[in-house]
């Protein structure tokens, strides 16, 4: 099995990886640390024209860059700041290259309220995802396409809400001390909504820069509402600028560091970090585990409490194992189980950008893969097979397509597996959300491990029961851990937030296997 496929399980059965939920998250990660980038070649040198360069390095990889453009200019006969923002970032997941590239074009007052701002997302093959907003009347309206479709989304707003950009030159106009804090509010185009930043200095500290370079910088604290878990640090020098920006994920660091164009633009590989391998959590085999029934995993977190990381209720039960650890109860669903959970919210069952079960190849194909059948458990076994039967081209390079996308290209890894499976289940009447967590896999190359997975929820008698669309098992054993689940619908958190668990733990988590049954339940 080549490595860019995906990891071996049998002739027949084939787990997908999900590392592009790592670069989701990256990718959403990395711009609200120092917004920076150009749109289109910037305008000859002046005193109202400003730009800055910055590398982007994950642990000692060096992964893409990002660039801004700002000008002073009017517009309508009013001073205005137009800045232009880019980032590009490339990896390798089992030797297939992933890029990403954010655009980020808006306009603001001196002041930093925001006027108008247009933000893509460009990861080929998928289609670009584009963003186009427009303050007026006390409300931000904004247009959104994903995957071809639009959507439109409405937030309140008031002057106290600073442009995403604001945040580039904030401390350049606002010198903190050793124990001063600033926090104000912001637009953000990775969630599409406001969020609160809050900056803590701390100290001068002696700091290296790329080249061996040291300079005594302030260490300023960084945290958002969005992605609280996840602070940053910023190194800031007398002028104002971030020269260094780190970030913890898990076990990893993502450092940009402001430099020169030439080494900004240094040719991008992707090739050098595979993420697809180094984030796999490594243990011995587990005996028939696409058949296990229950299994007590021991997970340890150094420096995050697992509590806060793993779902719990449902098919996972969990108890304290010592400091920063936890022994989960994995219990597999039988066919014929039932609960009493009361029917789930609207949420679960509309249309939404990244699941449109509204849309006519979603529809068609989920009808295609129930034909007449009309018991609802019948009709989810056998959606899950047409996904798992028809999307045979495992493309590794896309991070998130809509399942209208998915529907029309067949294309995808299990990201795209899980909400095409979810918007079909949709168009049938049955509620479904998406599920991110960890699913077990085993290459004769590679060895037995863990992987970053998502998979797709229904709610059928009573109860959600879990299904994999990109194995067609009819359901999955005890070796899917959970971590967290979203309706990705339009008014609820940002596709990201399902990931931040994910993120935090990011390679320094440890699962053992302490006890592990493979009954096999009746079939029919």
């Amino acid at each position: 099995m080549k490595p860019h496929a995906s990891l071996q399980i049998s002739q027949r059965r084939r787990a997908t990886q999900c590392a592009c939920l790592i670069m989701a998250g990256l990718a959403g990660l990395a711009l609200p640390l120092r917004h920076v980038a150009a749109a289109e070649p910037p305008p000859a040198a002046s005193a109202d024209f400003e730009e800055d360069w910055q590398v982007i390095y994950l642990g000692t990889v060096r992964i893409g860059y990002a660039h801004m453009a700002e000008e002073k200019r009017m517009h309508d006969g009013k001073p205005v700041i137009a800045t232009d923002l880019e980032m590009v970032m490339v990896i390798s997941r089992f030797g297939q290259s992933v890029k990403i590239r954010t655009l980020t074009r808006s306009l603001e007052t001196p002041t930093g309220e925001l006027l108008t701002i247009d933000h893509t997302l460009q990861n080929p093959p998928a289609a670009p995802n584009s963003m186009r907003g427009v303050v007026a009347d006390g409300k931000l309206t904004l247009e959104l396409n994903t995957g071809g479709k639009l959507t439109r989304k409405e937030l309140p707003w008031d002057e106290s809400i600073k442009a995403p950009a604001y945040q580039s030159r904030i401390l350049r106009e606002h010198r903190l001390k050793p124990g001063d804090e600033l926090s104000f509010k912001t637009f953000d185009p990775t969630p599409n909504d406001v969020i609160s930043l809050k900056f803590k200095a701390v100290a001068m500290e002696t700091v290296a820069l790329l080249g061996g370079v040291e300079k005594e910088l302030l260490k300023v604290n960084v945290t958002n509402s969005f992605t609280p878990t996840i602070p940053s640090i910023e190194y800031i020098d007398a002028a104002g600028d971030a020269l260094k920006t780190t970030s913890a994920l898990g076990g990893l660091t993502l450092t940009i560091y402001k430099v020169a164009k030439a080494e900004a633009l240094a040719e991008l590989k992707g090739e050098e970090v595979d993420f697809g391998v180094t984030t796999l959590v490594r243990l011995p085999p587990i005996p028939n585990a696409r058949r296990t029934q229950r299994v007590v995993y021991r997970i340890t977190t150094p420096g995050e409490d697992p509590a806060h990381v793993f779902a719990t209720g449902g098919t996972q039960q969990m108890k304290p194992a010592g400091p920063q650890a936890i022994d989960l109860t994995v219990q597999a669903l039988a066919p014929g189980a039932a609960g009493g959970e009361g029917p789930p919210g609207r949420e679960f069952t509309i249309p939404s950008r990244l699941i449109q079960s509204d849309d006519e190849a979603v529809k068609n194909a989920a009808a295609r893969a129930v034909g007449d059948e009309t018991d609802p458990w019948k009709n989810a076994v056998a959606m899950e097979q047409w996904v798992y039967k028809n999307l045979r081209k495992k493309n590794f390079s896309t991070l998130l397509a809509s399942a209208a996308e998915v529907a029309r290209t067949l294309s995808g890894d299990c990201t795209e597996h899980a909400v095409l499976l979810a918007g079909m289940a949709r168009a049938r009447g049955i509620p479904s959300r998406v599920v991110v967590g960890l699913v077990y896999v085993e290459d004769r190359n590679r060895g037995a491990a863990f992987g970053g997975h998502m998979w797709t929820e229904l709610f059928i008698n009573g109860l959600w029961r879990p299904l994999d669309a990109t194995l067609g098992q009819g359901g999955i054993a005890a070796d899917h851990i959970k971590m967290s689940d979203s309706s990705l619908a339009d008014a609820a958190a940002a596709p990201l937030a399902a990931f931040l668990p994910m993120l935090s733990v990011l390679g320094k988590m440890k699962i053992e296997v302490r006890e592990s049954s493979a009954e096999v339940p009746p079939t029919k």
